[in-house]
């Protein structure tokens, strides 16, 4: 029998071992984990027969092969290889957590060991680049809030190899740390995915509303407003006035994420219901190629969407949903919609020692909603670590293979 799960806990450990130098040193991490990872399961299915625990897999695969097939026949923005290259792209971030999720990967005592030194490694280095010169930042972590994404992953890590899911004093002394030195990258969406941090995993309680008094009701629901309030600046500067005190709407088509979003929400519009189709728009496959969409829509002169410039075109990843339209907005609503049903059903089975793997879970989808925001950090190393660890901790709630087996007998 193929013991995927040690396999997949290997795996696990490698990504996250490498999630520094995949940023400029070793770019095909992310794509290298996601190939092994799809071919374990195919593996796992052919020698172990389990095709039904990775029924999501399938699932999803096909409605990313319909969406190809949509844009190789219906349409004409790209070439076939940059539809290939970018079917593979949005299937990165599913694939680690699906098999994750059905393997149910568990680690032994020194493997969790080795990640917690991981983690602190990287939380030495990543501090240690907000007083390095800038050209280092750029050299080796290629963006100042990399680091801080880096940080938090690797705090949520450390947190999720606690001793029996509970959390020590020394462990929330460490965890603390490193998500306190994420805020040295200075990025308003890392404040708020802090605030987040903090809330799930020293504050939070199944059923606490129920029993907390009104003032203290009123003071956690003011942190989101806080959180709001502290970023507000930032996103009045890249969506709304630029560098102008008032709204302008000219000035819109001098920054290259307003455009992205403002062109997004027109393709949505003329593309009902599946979108422009992969490769079009918003996507690092749309760029090289360059897709025709940027010239349709008059947005190939703005700066950083240009085909000699095109280094902002992969900047955000909610505009990229406009390749997917209302449809495929719909199913990408569902996937999380399904993945935090899992984490309410982590919860009820333990509410006491499934507490730390809730919040983690929690935090990971806050998380990625935020940064999506304004990076692709879900279809880069990163977003695949966060994905493995979020299927690990999902796993604890979906059926085993001996159970979807009795299942079947049933049936």
């Amino acid at each position: 029998m193929l013991r995927i799960d040690r396999i997949c806990s290997i795996l696990f450990i490698f990504a996250f071992a490498l999630l520094i130098p995949s940023v400029k040193f070793a770019t095909f991490i992310d794509e290298l984990i996601a190939g092994l990872l799809g071919a374990l399961a195919i593996a796992d299915c052919i020698i172990n027969r389990s095709w039904r625990r990775y029924t999501l897999m399938w699932i999803i695969i096909a409605i990313m092969t319909f969406y190809a097939i949509y844009s190789l026949i219906f349409l004409n923005y790209n070439t076939p290889a940059a539809i290939a290259t970018d079917w593979i792209i949005q299937l990165k971030p599913y694939i680690p957590f699906v098999v994750f999720l059905a393997v149910k990967p568990t680690f032994s005592g020194k493997q969790k060991q080795w990640l917690r030194y991981i983690a602190i490694f990287n939380a030495i280095i990543c501090t240690l680049s907000f007083f390095m010169p800038k050209a280092f930042m750029a050299t080796v972590m290629g963006h100042i809030s990399y680091p801080g994404i880096v940080l938090l992953i690797s705090a949520l890590i450390y947190a999720f190899t606690a001793e029996h899911n509970r959390l020590s004093k020394p462990d929330i002394l460490v965890i603390v740390t490193m998500l306190s030195a994420g805020i040295l990258c200075g990025r308003s969406k890392y404040f708020g995915e802090f605030v987040t941090a903090i809330f799930f995993l020293f504050f939070y309680r199944a059923s606490a509303f129920k029993y907390m008094s009104l003032k203290r009701r009123i003071i956690i629901l003011t942190v989101p407003l806080l959180v709001m309030a502290v970023g507000w600046s930032k996103f009045r500067f890249y969506f709304l006035t630029g560098t102008a005190t008032t709204y302008d709407p000219e000035v819109i088509e001098s920054f290259a994420r307003p455009v992205l979003y403002v062109t997004g929400a027109l393709i949505f519009i003329n593309n009902i219901p599946f979108g422009s189709g992969l490769a079009s728009f918003c996507s690092w496959a749309s760029a090289d190629p360059y897709s025709s969409l940027y010239h349709e829509y008059g947005i190939s002169s703005v700066y950083g969407l240009s085909p000699t410039v095109p280094d902002f075109i992969c900047d955000a990843f909610y505009p990229s949903l406009a390749q997917f339209g209302i449809a495929g907005t719909i199913l990408f609503i569902i996937f999380w919609i399904y993945v935090a049903r899992l984490l309410k059903k982590v919860i009820r089975q333990n509410p006491q020692d499934n507490r730390i793997l809730f919040a983690c879970g929690w935090i990971i989808i806050l998380t990625i909603l935020i940064e999506s925001i304004a990076s692709t950090t879900f279809v880069q190393t990163s977003g695949m670590c966060a994905m493995m660890l979020l299927g690990a901790i999902c796993s604890t709630a979906y059926p085993s293979v001996i159970q979807l087996k009795k299942q079947e007998n049933e049936n």
